[in-house]
């Protein structure tokens, strides 16, 4: 999962949620991406390159 877990605080690196606080929820194996939740409703599908941890 390239350094990702579920509960991990994350911040996409680009699109529309960029510098938003999210937490990884899943982990979708095949297709080898990491569910985002931002709030309590938003939630989106990302790489793992597309991702850095909350705080860097």
């Amino acid at each position: 999962m390239d350094g990702f877990g579920v509960g991990d605080g994350v911040t996409p690196l680009s699109g529309p949620m960029a510098g938003m606080y999210g937490t990884v929820v899943w982990f979708y194996e095949e297709k080898q991406q990491l569910l985002v939740r931002f709030g309590a409703s938003q939630q989106m599908y990302y790489a793992a390159e597309e991702l850095k941890s909350w705080g860097e």
